[in-house]
């Protein structure tokens, strides 16, 4: 079974447990869970990675870094969670590295993904987000689901742009999320909305 949940935002980055109780649930297997942070999003933000490590103090944690990513080995994590910041960055640098081939391997494997705003957007066909000189860009995801996903959808300017895109290119489906909303694919099908 394939399963991607799909975060807005929430989980451990903002103290919302609910959502990280969620997805531990959906993993088949008792005790304490191999459980992998990719914080390449981020840069690889230090705090960030500490705020992981605590909120699965009670599981096996690790991560990846950027300078790792070719050497990295997936096979014997329980839970992919994969955090927010520059999609396109992290794109970037997974293509770059092969580390998209891996995350494709252990997902037809059954390994849990979960990723919040960058971390949710990157698993969909394409990407639509702001860039550094705060311009909207498109640009391809990773396509393990069909469609597109808008996190953070209640910010004004990134609804208004993320409409006129979405209904321009008319992509389908297109995901639209607040923060704290997320949903829960099983097979590449909607199984649960997080709400």
């Amino acid at each position: 079974m394939r399963q991607i949940i799909a975060l807005s935002g929430g989980g451990f980055s903002t103290g919302r447990h609910e959502d990280d109780d969620y997805i531990v649930k959906q993993i088949n297997k008792t005790g304490p869970l191999n459980v992998c942070f990719i914080p390449t999003a981020s840069g690889d933000a230090p705090g960030y990675i500490e705020n992981f490590h605590q909120a699965f103090k009670g599981h096996l944690t690790s991560h990846i870094l950027m300078r790792d990513l070719s050497e990295a080995n997936l096979n014997k994590q329980d839970l992919i969670y994969v955090g927010g910041g520059s999609t396109q960055f992290m794109l970037s640098k997974w293509r770059e590295t092969g580390f998209d081939v891996q995350l494709k391997e252990a997902y037809d494997r059954g390994i849990v993904i979960a990723g919040i705003s960058a971390g949710a957007m990157c698993w969909f066909e394409e990407c639509f987000s702001e860039g550094a000189d705060e311009t909207w860009e498109q640009y391809a995801g990773l396509g393990f689901l069909k469609g597109t996903f808008c996190p953070h959808y209640q910010e004004g300017k990134r609804q208004l742009a993320f409409d006129q895109w979405s209904q321009q290119i008319k992509i389908e489906p297109a995901f639209k999320m607040t923060d704290h909303e997320g949903v829960h694919f099983v097979n590449e099908q909607v199984h649960h909305k997080l709400l």
